[in-house]
């Protein structure tokens, strides 16, 4: 992420910026929710998003994905704003946070992930065979092949993130946007599916806003971090964050230079990632 050089224009012009904000804020029954947030993102960058509850992260994400408006400022995705996206909105693959899934619920994960593609193929009609192989194919490259004819109600936390993640990625997206995917899950299994996330977006060559509490291990498998209390504040190297920056995190003081200290070390022979 990089200060957006574009005081003098009415929007973004950053030539690779993703996503691009300036003075962007958000009010709700007239409240400050976001405060004064610019910023662009650059292509390829894996971001990852930290704060306290409260602090905004989900309605940036929001506002990102176009189901909210900027109350103040402007927000541009891809050199558009958001809520007009048209064609484009199929570079955006987004995992909401994760919620109750009734057991009883009656789709497969094969099924899941083909709604990811709906819109795209149009309500009511049929999913052609190529979209079918696209679907398993991705399922086996999250690790969830064997998934793929199982009630998603049937399975653990890990494994519906799994297949979401699978879904977020149907339309071949460029953006991928997560809200802690990882909640409830196992400090192993976050471990895997940022493993997971950051191969992804090398091989796919995606741009990926995650939110997590993990600061630890978003702070190893992220190239940057930024954090989110009604105003942001980022950090470039994600590696550099010390125990006084996690201690910190939540008063969002991400502004020092620091020495390289993880509490989470991937060369661990009981954490390292597969």
């Amino acid at each position: 992420m990089i200060k957006c050089d574009c005081e003098q224009r009415t929007h973004c012009t950053c030539d690779r910026g993703v996503v691009c904000a300036k003075n962007l804020g958000f009010r709700r029954n007239g409240n400050v929710v976001l405060h004064d947030i610019t910023f662009c993102l650059d292509e390829g960058v894996f971001l990852g998003v930290i704060g306290p509850n409260g602090g905004g992260k989900t309605t940036l994400l929001e506002l990102i994905v176009g189901l909210l408006r900027p109350t103040e400022g402007t927000l541009e995705v891809f050199k558009s704003p958001p809520t007009n996206l048209g064609s484009k909105r199929q570079w955006i693959g987004y995992v909401p946070q994760r919620h109750h899934i009734d057991p009883r619920f009656p789709v497969t994960a094969l099924d899941v992930v083909l709604m990811g593609a709906a819109l795209s193929v149009g309500l009511g009609r049929r999913y052609p065979g190529e979209l079918k192989k696209r679907a398993l194919a991705l399922l086996d490259r999250v690790g969830a092949a064997e998934l793929a004819d199982r009630p998603i109600g049937q399975m653990s936390g890990g494994q519906q993130q799994r297949v979401f993640l699978a879904r977020a990625l149907i339309t071949q997206p460029k953006l991928l946007i997560l809200d802690e995917p990882t909640s409830g899950v196992d400090s192993m299994g976050q471990q895997q599916f940022l493993h997971l996330v950051r191969g992804l977006r090398d091989e796919l060559g995606l741009t990926v806003i995650m939110v997590s509490h993990d600061v630890a291990q978003l702070g190893y498998y992220a190239d940057q971090i930024a954090c989110l209390n009604r105003t942001l504040h980022w950090h470039d190297k994600a590696s550099l964050l010390t125990e006084h920056i996690v201690r910190d995190v939540y008063k969002c003081e991400l502004d020092a230079y620091v020495e390289r200290v993880r509490e989470f070390d991937p060369s661990d022979e009981k954490t390292s990632a597969p």
